[in-house]
């Protein structure tokens, strides 16, 4: 028997399906039509009618899976074969079941009241997550699908909930101001102010935001004021009226060391307004802005009686560690067109290059005290004894009496270390005229010690801990022509056999202290590599020259050849001679 067909008659507006299947959407009604006969209807957008309307029809053989699979439904076949197991296994009222959802096991309405009364409070979630016990991903997600009801802000009377502005809608604000004053220039009333000199400086002021790029810097604030970066407002540095203070200028360059920000152009590459937030402006001054600051307030003020308050300030803090005083130059090579500079000797280059010579002054932990900046010098000795030595005579503390001196001729007052290059009679002879003890290596090191009088011993190390050495210990007189003056030379024998002589003037001091604070020597180097990979000693702080005064006494160059060719033909006299 032939089983019979079904009359076309296809809605109009229908998508035929296959042979018999029409699907048509109208009223937002979707309604299958077999042949000409109403099949089934439900709502548009009823997922779950859908489903079972369409399995029922594969199911009863008047549409093929793979009619469905084609335009314009494109449903993929794997998923149709889901949908026939399911109406087989579960029968077609298990498309209409509701899938139940498992209590949350961490949101508990205890935790949601507590969560809900902190962000009352106006705290980030990731501290209400910390504070609350839980992981902040649940809190996100609760706060998501509003599991946790928004309390009102509980706040003292009077008060206004402060309004937190997050990073992006910071950069879409600073890019809007510059069309006007310049990129994220908001406070145009105070800057207008102190254009007009109505006002003497900006004030500084925090602001509560998100994401603010390197606002971590403020927790070293205090160490900076410990450390006296404060100390010489209105005394020693001043600017005149402008919207960026002298505060403001300190705390940029003082945040800029912290953030490895090395020359003022590193700022380009930082958003200014992020960073005038940090120092409680609208943004950072501009590099040019900057340079004329640094240079208005080495020009107006004197940063050089700054700088020796704050070297006495940091040796009282730590008067053993100032006892004991390191002296070496760097040169700041100099690549410029605008200066004409004297050519020196630069070690870590090998090379004979233009430049200016900075002493420095450093303990044996590395921490400098001060720095003298010479254009134009005679070597090491000649600013030691010019520039240095008095200088020290008046900041390091824990010096002897007179009285105390006059009874023991062989006290010092204080020890300075320095390399070969001062080992001669005439530095440590000055330096003992001021009853200052000199510490340096031997130069010329010929005669060999006996092995036997080396006694290994514990060394002490500046800062803590200690070390083994072997070391041996003579009394021998430092001569240069007819003059001579007692010295005390201590010896460290290492593995290799190699003898390490040390000479000094302080003869209080013992063989261990002679060794562990000469060979701290190193501290100081490591300073100079610090400094120059991170902070940028060489950089130029100003684009500027400025002319030498005419009264200034320099070695002739021609002379000095010349001297150098009549000592070639003078035998050498030895600078030492042993007890």
């Amino acid at each position: 028997m032939f089983k019979q067909s079904l009359l076309p008659g296809f809605p109009d507006g229908a998508d035929k399906i296959g042979t018999s299947l029409s699907i048509l959407t109208k009223e937002d009604q979707v309604t299958y039509f077999v042949g000409g006969d109403n099949y089934f209807s439900h709502p548009a957008g009823d997922e779950q009618s859908r489903r079972f309307a369409l399995t029922s029809l594969m199911a009863n053989g008047h549409v093929r899976a793979r009619d469905l699979e084609g335009s314009p439904l494109l449903i993929p076949h794997r998923t149709l074969m889901n949908w026939t197991k399911q109406y087989r296994q579960d029968g077609p009222c298990s498309f209409y079941r509701t899938i139940g959802r498992a209590a949350p096991r961490v949101i508990t309405p205890d935790k949601i009241a507590e969560c809900a009364r902190i962000l009352a409070e106006g705290i980030h979630p990731s501290e209400v997550a910390r504070r609350a016990g839980i992981n902040e991903s649940t809190l996100r997600k609760a706060l998501k699908r509003n599991a946790i009801p928004q309390l009102p802000c509980v706040l003292d009377e009077g008060l206004t909930k402060p309004v937190v502005v997050s990073k992006s809608e910071r950069s879409r604000v600073d890019a809007e101001a510059a069309s006007a004053m310049g990129t994220a220039c908001t406070r145009a009333d105070e800057r207008v102010a102190a254009a007009m000199g109505l006002a003497g400086s900006a004030s500084a002021r925090f602001e509560v935001g998100h994401d603010v790029q390197m606002a971590g810097l403020l927790t070293a604030l205090p160490a900076l004021c410990a450390n006296g970066l404060l100390s010489g407002i209105d005394r020693h540095l001043k600017l005149p009226k402008g919207f960026y203070s002298v505060l403001h200028i300190l705390l940029t360059l003082g945040f800029m060391a912290l953030a490895r920000i090395r020359r003022p152009e590193g700022l380009r590459h930082i958003p200014p307004g992020e960073f005038g937030k940090v120092i409680g402006l609208d943004r950072v001054p501009e590099v040019r802005t900057l340079r004329e600051k640094i240079t208005t307030m080495a020009r107006t003020g004197n940063p050089q009686a700054w700088m020796k308050e704050l070297s006495k300030s940091w040796m009282e803090n730590d008067p053993d560690e100032a006892g004991y005083l390191y002296v070496d130059g760097h040169v700041r090579v100099y690549h410029g067109d605008l200066a004409n500079l004297p050519r020196r000797f630069v070690s870590r280059e090998k090379l004979c290059l233009r430049g200016t010579s900075d002493y420095w002054v450093n303990d044996a932990l590395g921490r400098p005290f001060f720095v003298v900046s010479k254009v134009l010098n005679e070597g090491m000795a000649d600013c030691l004894i010019k520039d240095i030595v008095p200088e020290l005579l008046i900041s390091v503390p824990g010096q002897p009496t007179m009285e105390a001196l006059s009874q023991d001729l062989r006290l010092h007052r204080f020890v300075m270390v320095f390399d070969r290059e001062g080992a001669t009679y005439s530095l440590f002879s000055e330096l003992w005229k001021q009853r200052i003890g000199a510490l340096s290596y031997r130069k010329n090191v010929k005669e060999v010690w006996p092995e036997d009088e080396f006694i290994e011993q514990e060394v002490p190390q500046p800062g803590g801990g200690s070390t083994r050495m072997k070391l041996a210990m003579r009394e021998t007189r430092l001569v240069s022509g007819k003059d001579s003056m007692p010295v005390t030379e201590v010896r460290r024998l290492t593995l290799t056999g190699h003898q390490t002589a040390i000479i000094t003037s302080a003869q209080h001091l013992g063989n261990g202290v002679i060794a562990g604070r000469m060979f701290s020597r190193w501290c100081q180097e490591n300073f100079f590599g610090y400094m120059m990979e991170h902070y940028d000693i060489d950089g130029l702080v100003e684009y500027g020259a400025e002319s030498l005064p005419g009264t200034l006494l320099t070695i002739n160059p021609t002379w000095r050849e010349l001297d150098k060719q009549v000592k070639k033909h003078i035998k050498p006299r030895g600078n030492f001679r042993q007890n």
